[in-house]
Order: C-alpha cells, then sequence, then structure tokens
C-alpha cells in the first residue's frame, strides 16, 4: 500500500457510491463452493447493525436477521444473513489490507484531508491480549481529522515499543500536503520530522523526558525567560527574540476541576542544541504548562478549592502536594513543543488541547459505545476495528449533515428507530465534505 494515494472529490455535493461497492473491492477469502453470502454485503449489513448500535457480532447478525426484508432495499441478500460463524470466518480471513485499501478509499472520496489538523495515536485492543502468544498487548495507530473527527486512516503494531516503526508507515498512507500532523511524543523523531517536511507537511510534536536533553534546555530557557519577563528585563536581556515571543494564559472550570494553562512560544529555536545539526528544521519552540486542581467542597457545598500558590505550596484535600511531570495525569504537567511552522502560543496550545481530540472523541467512544476495549476476537480484532470506524465515521458525518447535536449513542438509537437513515448514508452515497 506504500504507493496507494487517495482520490480526492473537491466538489461539496459530489455524492460518493454506495457503501457495498466498496466492500467489493475485498476479495471472498473463502473457496467457490463455501461462497454462499456474498462478502460485500455481509460486511455492509454488519456495518449497518453497528451504527444502529448493536456492537457485537451476535446482537449485529440477530439485528439483521429480523430485518432481513427491509436491508433487501438495499441489498440483494439471495441467501439471506450469514451466521455467526460465518461473519467470524470472513472478518478472520479477510485481507487486512485491501480491508484498509477499501476504507481508505471510502472515506478518502468523502473528506480532503490536505491542508488539515491530523491527530495521530496508539490505541491498545486490551480483551485481545490474552489470545495473543506472549501476552502483549496489541495496538493499533489510528489517525484522525480534528476538525471532524473523522477517522481517516488505522495501522496495527503488535505493541507499544514498535509506535516509532509504525508511524512513518501509516504516513505514507495518508496525503498530507499541507496537512498539520500532532503526534504524542514518542514520535519526536528525526526521521519522522524529516518525512513530514519532504511531504510538504508541517508538524507540531511534543518534547517530554524521553528526550531529555531537549526537555531540559527547552524547560529551562522558557523558565528563564518567565523569571526575566517578571523582572521586566525580558527585552534588555534577550532582545534576539522581541517580536519572535508570545505567551498565553487560559483558566477554566471543568466539571470537578480547575484549570490553569499556559503557553509560550518562541519563533527562534536557538535553545536547542539539536537544532543546528540534528533539527535543522525547527523553526519553533514551545512549553505548555498545565496544572489541574480538583474541586473542594466543605460540608455545606462551598467550593473551598485552594487557589494555584497555595495549592503548590501544600495540596489541597483531595491532593497531595504536586510534583511537575510530562504526562497527561499530572497534576501539574510540563511539556515542551517543536514545530517546523511559526507560531504564536495560543496556535500552539489549540492544536495541542485538538490533538487529544483522537482520545476524548474517538477511542474513549471506540471503548464505552463501542465496546472494543471488551472484545475478546485475535485473528479477526484489526478488522472488526474497522468495522467499528466504519460505523463511527457514519455517525459523526451524519451529525454533521443532519446538524444533530446529540451524544453517538443517540445517534444510534436515532439510525435504530429511521431506517430511512441508513438508506440514505449506507445503501446511498454520501456527500463529500470540503
Amino acid at each position: 500500500m506504500e504507493g496507494f494515494r487517495w482520490i480526492w472529490r473537491l466538489n461539496k455535493e459530489f455524492k460518493v457510491r454506495p457503501l457495498v461497492e466498496y466492500m467489493r473491492t475485498v476479495p471472498d477469502p473463502r473457496s467457490r463452493q463455501n461462497q454462499k453470502h456474498d462478502v460485500a454485503e455481509v460486511l455492509t449489513y454488519i456495518v449497518a447493525a453497528y451504527v444502529s448500535g448493536h456492537t457485537s457480532l451476535r446482537r449485529a447478525v440477530a439485528w439483521c436477521k429480523r430485518r432481513v426484508n427491509w436491508l433487501r432495499k438495499g441489498l440483494v441478500l439471495e441467501n439471506g444473513i450469514a451466521s455467526v460463524a460465518t461473519v467470524c470466518r470472513i472478518l478472520g480471513n479477510i485481507d487486512e489490507e485491501l480491508f484498509l485499501y477499501a476504507f481508505m478509499e471510502w472515506i478518502g472520496e468523502i473528506l480532503d484531508t490536505k491542508g488539515r489538523h491530523v491527530a495521530i495515536d496508539g490505541k491498545a485492543l486490551r480483551a485481545a491480549v490474552s489470545k495473543v502468544r506472549g501476552g502483549r498487548t496489541p495496538m493499533l495507530m489510528n489517525a484522525i481529522d480534528v476538525a471532524t473527527g473523522l477517522v481517516i486512516s488505522q495501522f496495527p503494531l503488535l505493541d507499544k515499543s514498535n509506535e516509532i516503526k509504525t508511524i512513518p508507515e501509516l504516513l505514507k498512507l495518508l496525503d498530507i500536503k499541507g496537512s498539520i500532523i500532532t503526534i504524542d511524543a514518542i514520535a519526536t523523531q528525526t526521521d519522522i520530522m524529516e518525512q513530514i517536511v519532504e511531504r510538504e507537511a508541517h508538524f507540531e510534536f511534543f518534547v517530554k523526558k524521553n528526550q531529555p536533553v531537549a526537555y531540559e534546555e527547552i524547560t529551562e530557557w522558557f523558565e528563564s525567560l518567565e523569571k526575566t519577563e517578571l523582572e521586566g528585563l525580558l527585552g534588555r536581556k534577550y532582545p534576539e527574540i522581541v517580536g519572535k515571543y508570545t505567551r498565553e494564559s487560559l483558566d477554566e472550570k471543568n466539571r470537578d476541576r480547575y484549570e490553569y494553562r499556559e503557553y509560550r512560544c518562541c519563533n527562534d529555536a536557538a535553545c536547542l542544541s539539536k537544532s543546528r545539526k540534528i533539527w535543522p528544521f525547527v523553526k519553533s519552540v514551545g512549553y505548555i504548562k498545565q496544572m489541574r486542581i480538583l474541586l473542594v467542597r466543605d460540608s455545606d457545598g462551598n467550593d473551598i478549592t485552594p487557589d494555584r500558590e497555595e495549592f503548590l505550596r501544600s495540596g489541597s484535600g483531595r491532593q497531595e502536594k504536586p510534583l511537575k511531570g510530562d504526562s497527561e495525569s499530572d497534576a501539574v504537567q510540563v511539556i515542551g513543543v517543536v514545530s517546523d511552522l511559526e507560531m504564536h502560543a495560543k496556535d500552539m496550545g489549540r492544536r495541542k488541547r485538538d490533538h487529544w481530540r483522537v482520545e476524548n472523541c474517538l477511542h474513549h467512544v471506540l471503548d464505552d459505545t463501542f465496546r472494543e476495549d471488551r472484545s475478546p476476537a485475535k485473528k479477526s480484532k484489526n478488522n472488526l476495528s474497522l468495522i467499528r470506524k466504519f460505523a463511527y465515521n457514519i455517525i459523526r458525518i451524519a451529525k454533521i449533515n443532519e446538524d444533530a447535536d446529540l451524544p453517538l449513542t443517540e445517534m444510534m438509537d436515532w439510525f435504530a428507530d429511521e431506517q430511512d437513515l441508513i438508506i440514505k448514508y449506507i445503501f446511498e452515497g454520501i456527500n463529500c465534505i470540503k
């Protein structure tokens, strides 16, 4: 698939082909005498069942059997609905690469990712770990378009140690020209940066303690800038960064906690020793400090949450005195940022927050709504994950087109109750998204 390129449709009114036609590009792995049920139709009606909220193969097949006559509005179904065992054999034996090819051709005709923000992150398939030799947790790298939340690709890897090798393979599949790629700190590698720049795209990567020298250089430099700025001596002590240095602060109450974010960015990478030889394409460095203070109430329900200074000194009734760290789970998180773009601190911070849509809008939904972390499938795990992503994308596209401000679970109920939606988004073609 290295040479694969999507065929983009730029006309907003262009309607792509029905889903079953993309499924027909996936070869049937069975012998001719065992091809009682058409593979393309099987894959299509299983996606329809998942879209309607039936998120296990047994429930999906049962739903299809109850609606076989209605499903014939969009499919032939000459021999009815396949058994659960047949569906499992099909998903376990169809070519993963060609099935991914069909998925990418389908979403690639719906959505043009050029010039967009693409977020990439890995996700474990937890329930499959006991099925894999050696007990290693199988994982998938997922790529989404941040603006729409749509999945644009996935790529399997056996365990987290292979992410550095897998990310370049995933990037080869994507048409990223003009896009901004964000990946967590594990991708902050010279080869990956070079690959993105050579593809005429841009990167905004996070620097954590896996890059100890760069992390220390960035954090020490920006903390020195902060101290000098408080003394009113920034322009005098660092005249070379005047006009290149920006900062932004955000304070908000988010559910049961207060969050304080501080973004600092400099369009000058001189503080990095790597910038002169190893990372010559890095134009900006940034510093992000985030503090999370859990809400504390007294016996009368009054808010007695400590302010930032008190929290740093003594912690709170719900949290011990915090230490700085580079993990998302740390009460005080400090990370660095490197990019080949010249950028403002506000834009840098926004992209950092948007990046985690891949976790909040996709991975959480796959586990919580589609029950992916409970699926014990071994041989079919990657193909079954694509079934979920077909369904997930269809629901998100329907939310966009129908202007429906509903949770995905309620959208599933809508598909189950209003079967014309299945005709519109599965049996007929979907309008492409600009």
